[in-house]
């Protein structure tokens, strides 16, 4: 048996947590896993088995939601690598990806029941992601492909982060699933729910 002060390398630490590399390595960053670089580069993890850098019994805060941004912009670069890349201008490109982050961030906003604001959240989210779409002749079915991967890294990082915390509560991560889509899913209701009018480009 392993030694519980054993520096471990990364896919051994991630293992013994139940975690993916992406998520460990995020954890570590933010101080909440002990690890150092070998002379090598090589990053080594001190944990034990059923360690969480969080307590179950606290929600989602600004922290750990901050957290979860990140492992969800890993896991969507990852899914972005998979899938047929679109040919588009550096700027739109750019602009992508900022509309990305919105997204995930109100994603976990949803999951952390930050709903004051969720609505005039969506719709500005929404006009901007429209807006994007007439001002770069952007197909709708690659809108909502784009869309469709943004809410599997989401969901992804979700199921993650809640076996992160331990054994996960059945109806509390299907509630945040949940959450997570409904936020994706208005949003796109309100693209299609757009008009362009001409200067909105």
């Amino acid at each position: 048996m392993a030694d519980e002060n054993e520096w471990l390398a990364l896919h051994q630490a991630s293992a013994k947590l139940g975690v993916s590399p992406l998520t460990l390595r995020t954890w570590a960053d933010a101080g909440h896993i002990e690890s150092y670089r070998t002379p090598g580069g090589h990053r080594r993890f001190r944990v034990s088995a059923g360690q969480s850098p969080f307590e179950k019994t606290k929600p989602v805060g600004t922290a750990r939601g901050r957290v979860l941004e990140h492992s969800a912009l890993g896991h969507l670069k990852l899914l972005s690598e998979e899938t047929e890349a679109v040919s588009l201008p550096t700027a739109a490109r750019k602009e992508e990806r900022e509309l990305e982050r919105r997204m995930i961030r109100l994603a976990v906003g949803a999951i952390q029941k930050e709903s004051a604001l969720a609505n005039h959240a969506i719709n500005e989210l929404a006009e901007a992601f429209a807006k994007w779409i007439w001002r770069n002749n952007i197909r709708l079915a690659f809108a909502f492909s784009m869309l469709a991967t943004l809410r599997r890294a989401v969901q992804a990082s979700v199921v993650e982060f809640a076996f992160g915390l331990g054994e996960p509560d059945a109806d509390e991560l299907n509630l945040w699933l949940c959450r997570v889509s409904e936020i994706i899913d208005r949003v796109w209701i309100g693209v299609l729910e757009q008009n362009p009018k001409p200067g909105d480009a």
